[in-house]
């Protein structure tokens, strides 16, 4: 049987995968769009940085260079990115949105951005206002986690568990 931290942790996981994709992956097949989610995200990683290496877009993404090479293809088909060279040295490239890429960057934010006041309005302001101040202690909280730490201390309880 669970203890209360497993139940609430199962409560929790849950109510976030069910949030994400019914505001991430369903708007996308049921939006139709012409780019994929991760393209999107890679759009909103240049968006936000307005002028980035390839291997700064790696870095964010957590992928290796070559695999951000396939993507920006497909954007640059799209006309949503440009690439630039760096004049000084010429291994560096710099990637920028174009108007197209910030038009559907722009386009998938407002979809999202009404889906999700629609979900927030059905709640009471009181209960609006305790939630949102709870996500974002919950959002500091996973900013200091010891990541390695609690990987570490679960990866060698499975190793012991073999042996």
């Amino acid at each position: 049987m669970l203890s209360d931290d497993d139940s609430w942790t199962k409560r929790f996981h849950l109510a976030m995968r069910t949030t994400m994709e019914n505001l991430g992956h369903r708007m996308f097949v049921e939006g139709q769009f012409e780019l994929t989610p991760p393209q999107y995200f890679m759009l909103y990683c240049i968006q936000n940085e307005r002028q980035c290496t390839v291997s700064q877009l790696a870095d964010k993404m957590h992928v290796k260079p070559s695999a951000i090479t396939v993507m920006l293809d497909r954007l640059e088909q799209h006309g949503c990115i440009v690439r630039i060279r760096d004049q000084a040295d010429r291994r560096v490239v710099y990637v920028q949105l174009t108007e197209t890429g910030s038009e559907y960057l722009e386009q998938v934010m407002q979809i999202r951005k009404q889906m999700i006041q629609q979900c927030l309005k059905q709640l009471p302001q009181q209960e609006f206002d305790a939630f949102l101040n709870t996500l974002e202690k919950i959002a500091a909280f996973s900013d200091k986690l010891d990541m390695k730490t609690i990987i570490d201390s679960v990866l060698s309880s499975k190793h012991r568990e073999k042996d």
